[in-house]
């Protein structure tokens, strides 16, 4: 009887990969990947210069910067976004130099890439009626805005319970166990909220939680095998110098656009499923 179950529930997940793997191919999915990579490197100044701005409001926000920095350069394509970030913090710093119409160019840019990512997702998902203006404006609004707030919010509770480590004193063993999970969680977090609020549609949650579980462990693998392998990565040094950092941080962008897109599909299939079945059980 065991056999046969473990049989039946390889079947399933066989059939399943085939599905999400047949819709992604069938909605390009790696193209879309590419587009969203592309447009990331024009919209990672603007989204820096609104967080940095929004963070900047408060005072106590301000000093999370730097733990925010840090956090980021450990957490982002490892390898190179210790190069690559300090540039993109850089140019983020010129723009205060910019005048209202500069500025303005900067928050499209910004919308634009979030306008992309919210049509690939609705052309994934089937979704034929889009959101008007106003609907789409006020949900990018809200990601700028209340996404830093909420990563500061995070990285407050990951400071708190770091200084508490450095110091010795007692922390809770479900406290340690945050303190170790805190990165897997915030790619859990990242991939649900992507994954719930962005379809057009019905969403549910329990589908929607197992996309962003199977995509956050994509991701700390992603992450794995770019920090085992910084080595071989550093390499590229020796003939492109500094600018070795690019190419590096292009394919973790890439790698990271296809797995967030592939949960999408994931996400959209399982949905799907769960509609078949209702609609097998009402017949």
């Amino acid at each position: 009887m065991q056999t046969k179950a473990v049989k039946n529930i390889a079947t399933q997940t066989y059939q399943l990969i085939r599905l999400v793997w047949s819709r992604a191919l069938r909605y390009q999915v790696s193209l879309r990947a590419a587009h969203l990579t592309l447009a990331t490197l024009l919209a990672a100044v603007p989204i820096i210069t609104i967080v940095f701005g929004i963070l900047r409001l408060t005072p106590a926000m301000v000093s999370i910067q730097d733990s925010l920095v840090a956090y980021v350069e450990t957490h982002l394509a490892p390898g190179s976004s210790s190069t690559v970030i300090p540039y993109l913090l850089s140019f983020s710093e010129q723009t205060k130099n910019l005048p209202a119409a500069g500025i303005a160019m900067l928050i499209l840019t910004a919308l634009l890439l979030l306008n992309s990512f919210e049509a690939s997702v609705q052309a994934i998902w089937q979704v034929k009626q889009k959101r008007n203006i106003r609907e789409r404006l006020l949900t990018y609004w809200a990601i700028l805005t209340l996404g830093p707030i909420m990563l500061a919010v995070v990285m407050s509770l990951y400071g708190t319970l770091l200084s508490y480590q450095i110091t010795g004193d007692y922390i809770p063993d479900f406290l340690k166990g945050i303190f170790e999970l805190s990165s897997y969680a915030l790619y859990f977090l990242m991939l649900f909220t992507i994954n719930f609020l962005t379809p057009n549609a019905e969403v549910k949650l329990k589908p929607t939680a197992i996309s962003a579980l199977i995509g956050a462990i994509a991701i700390a693998i992603l992450n794995s095998i770019f920090a085992n392998f910084a080595q071989f990565f550093a390499s590229y040094k020796i003939v492109y110098g500094a600018f070795a950092a690019l190419p590096t941080f292009l394919v973790w962008l890439q790698a990271s656009w296809l797995i967030i897109l592939l949960t999408v599909s994931l996400n959209a299939t399982l949905h799907k499923l769960d509609r078949v079945k209702d609609h097998i059980k009402l017949e």
